[in-house]
């Protein structure tokens, strides 16, 4: 399954879930947030799946910081040049 860029997943190694998003993804895994900093963890796509709505209701708030919004208040281009949610 490929995954696209702000999409909700569910990591289920099968001992624990996490909700996250995604911020890319390749053929064998993706980079997913799952905390509220925009650090992206590379999750083998094997233990990921789409997240249900009901999942998305209950995630934390902040998760990828502001990877995920238009812009970002602590937006620098030295550290935050793979960041595709603020690109031009």
């Amino acid at each position: 399954m490929s995954y696209q860029f702000g999409d909700w997943v569910v990591y289920d190694p099968g001992y624990k879930q996490e909700i996250g998003r995604v911020t890319d993804c390749g053929e064998c895994s993706a980079f997913v947030c799952y905390h509220q900093g925009c650090t992206a963890a590379s999750t083998p796509l094997e233990y990921l799946r789409p997240a249900t709505d009901a999942e998305i209701a209950k995630a934390p708030a902040g998760i990828g910081y502001h990877r995920f919004d238009a812009t970002c208040p602590k937006r620098d281009e030295e550290c935050c040049y793979m960041c595709k949610a603020v690109r031009a």
